[in-house]
């Protein structure tokens, strides 16, 4: 224990990771090979630990808490986009969270999701207390009201193409 009483963190960053100095990482996380974590960025592990699988992009100001006793798994080539907060209880492969995208607890999230700028995604009201709500594949988050629709996939190998060119960009850019 700490002198705040806090436990200990235990960081665990795959050696092809790149985790720039001037981030905040508090409990047990295990960072995955070739994440790019961005300066300022905040990843809170204070119930269960995090899991942040292979290749995701963790950029400035981003907020990932997990108050949650389970564990917070992160799926492959999720982009967290400036000032986003994400507390879902998981994530999974390819989804995007835009600028100012809030996502609560007591959600899952599937796979190729996109959160626009500035939306927040709440549990259904319908749900009862203790429920999960599962965000389905390919639901995009969107308006000022954060309506929810379906996306067809059109485009999706394009989209993956160039977020994988983005992350080799900024493999070789962020340590220079």
């Amino acid at each position: 224990m700490s002198r705040t009483g806090a436990p200990p963190s235990k960081i665990t960053a795959h050696s092809t990771s790149i985790i720039c100095q001037d981030t905040d990482l508090r409990g047990d996380i295990t960072i995955s090979e070739g994440c790019v974590v961005h300066p300022k960025a905040t990843i809170l592990a204070l119930g269960g630990a995090i899991v942040i699988e292979k290749n995701c992009v963790i950029e400035e100001g981003t907020i990932i808490v997990n108050r949650n006793t389970g564990i917070m798994s992160m799926g492959d080539n999720n982009h967290f986009m400036v000032g986003c907060r994400v507390e879902a209880i998981s994530v999974g492969n390819w989804n995007t969270f835009q600028p100012r995208s809030t996502v609560s607890s007591n959600i899952i999230i599937t796979d190729h999701c996109t959160f626009s700028a500035g939306t927040t995604l709440l549990p259904s009201p319908t749900l009862q207390e203790g429920e999960v709500e599962t965000i389905p594949p390919y639901t995009v988050i969107y308006g000022v009201n954060s309506e929810r629709r379906k996306w067809d996939g059109t485009g999706q190998s394009t989209e993956q193409n160039l977020r994988e060119k983005h992350i080799e960009y900024l493999r070789e850019i962020v340590p220079k």
